[in-house]
Order: structure tokens, then sequence, then C-alpha cells
């Protein structure tokens, strides 16, 4: 048990610090990379070409992803410490809005970037997602060994 919750405080770690490094990349870096995943998103989902929409969906679904895997690792470890169904959600999530409202404080300080109060609610809904799906694999693997 103490190896698990290690690792998984280790991976948080980790994704934070990949969450926070892409906020403080300058603005023509950012776009950069989000054009290079646009290129290959839009070979599967066609849709996507459409100028400034493309690249509004793309940035919009990589803050989604970013918490969604936040969220889960976070579910993860509070799992191991938070007793009651209500805390096991409500306290990963919480931790996620914070780690995202200074995700978007860093930004306030970095060339061509803005911390904007819309992209933390696009991470919360992440995170929550990613906190709920990992708590329902919880749960279901309980209920397997009863």
């Amino acid at each position: 048990m103490k190896k698990k919750k290690l690792i998984l405080g280790i991976l948080i770690l980790a994704w934070i610090a990949v969450i926070w490094g892409h906020s403080m990349q300058t603005a023509t870096v950012s776009d950069g990379e989000s054009g290079r995943f646009l290129v290959v998103l839009a070979k599967i989902f066609p849709f996507l070409n459409n100028n400034d929409d493309g690249m509004y969906i793309v940035r919009k679904a990589a803050h989604f992803t970013e918490y969604a895997i936040l969220g889960v690792l976070l579910g993860g470890e509070f799992d191991l410490y938070v007793k009651g169904k209500v805390r096991k959600y409500v306290e990963p999530a919480m931790a996620a809005l914070m780690v995202s409202f200074v995700d978007e404080t860093i930004q306030l300080f970095v060339e061509g970037r803005s911390g904007q109060v819309s992209d933390m609610w696009i991470d919360f809904a992440g995170a929550s997602l990613g906190v709920l799906m990992c708590l329902f694999f919880v749960y279901k693997r309980q209920k397997k060994r009863q």
C-alpha cells in the first residue's frame, strides 16, 4: 500500500509539472504544439479543418484531457486516504480545481497568454470526469473481490 501511495504521489507531481509546463510556454510555442495536433486530428475528424474553430476545439480538448488524467490520478490517491463516498469525489476534484487556478494564474505572466475562468471550468469538468471514472473502477474492483 505504501508503494502504491508513493507511486501515485510521484505521478501526480509529474503530471502537474507537465500541466504547468504547458502553461509556461509562450503563445507562439503553444500555438505550434496545438497546430501539430490539429493536423493529425483533422485527418480523423475533417470538421476540425474549419480554421479557428478547429484550433479552439483542440485547445479546449487538451485542457479537458490533461485534467481528466489528473482526476484519475487524484481519485486513486485520495481513495487511499479519504473515507466517505462524497469526500472521495469532492476532495480530489477540489484539489484539481486548485491546480487549475494556479495553471491559469501562471498564464497571466507568460507572453501572449491569458488566464481564463472558462478554462478553469473545462479543467474542472475534465478532472471531475477523471475522478468519477477512477472511483467507478475502484468500486467495480471492490465488488469483484467480494
